[in-house]
């Protein structure tokens, strides 16, 4: 069986639709292998976190309340895919418990190792609809 784009994309849209239950339930063990040890999270609001970091703040948070987004655009280049697009996140204040929605455009840089595909870069740009 050869491993053509259309696998990938499938995989790699799979993997997407993963990562959005496990952030939504707060899943961290379903979270972790599908990040980097060398990941570099942006945040909306401009906070940088690391694998770690990022695992505890979405561990304090309880997940996210929920993520809306259309499938992706895609990009693969050898063994990196590239994922953008827009998305709108509903989570929680961590100082006031407040559900609050975040608009913006996200993009996701994958490679691919020994254990799948794993997030080296996540970045939301914020903007209104």
């Amino acid at each position: 069986m050869t491993y053509d784009h259309d696998d990938r994309r499938a995989e790699l849209l799979a993997f997407e639709k993963q990562r959005q239950r496990a952030l939504v339930a707060g899943d961290i063990a379903a979270l972790a292998p599908m990040l980097a040890d060398d990941l570099v999270h942006v945040h909306s609001t401009g906070m940088v976190h690391g694998k770690q970091q990022l695992l505890e703040h979405v561990r304090r948070m309880g997940g996210f309340v929920s993520i809306d987004r259309d499938d992706p655009q895609i990009r693969l280049e050898g063994g990196v895919a590239i994922l953008t697009g827009d998305t709108r996140n509903r989570v929680r204040s961590l100082k006031t418990g407040e559900v609050m929605t975040r608009f913006g455009f996200l993009t996701l840089v994958l490679r691919r190792s020994a254990p799948g595909w794993q997030i080296v870069l996540s970045q939301l740009t914020p903007h209104q609809p």
